[in-house]
């Protein structure tokens, strides 16, 4: 029963942070970059880091719940 649970969990984990890695990288995509007047550069580069993090926990918390699946026959 506790490892059904942990199952469900990560999977769903895993769903949302992939999802979330997928969308920092669409809106990093459509956001536009651009020099300032006083020659700085504005990048929103945050949204490359967090779409990063976002696909590998949910890459680490999709194998801990293919682990943790209930293997009846």
């Amino acid at each position: 029963m506790i490892k059904t649970r942990l199952h469900y969990w990560t999977l769903i984990f895993g769903i949302i942070f992939l999802l979330a890695g997928v969308i920092c990288f669409t809106i990093r995509l459509f956001t536009p970059s651009y020099i300032g007047e006083n020659g700085v550069l504005h990048e929103p580069f945050y949204l490359v880091i967090l779409g990063y993090f976002g696909l590998f926990a949910g890459v680490i918390f999709s194998c801990i719940s293919f682990l943790t699946r209930n293997r009846t026959k």
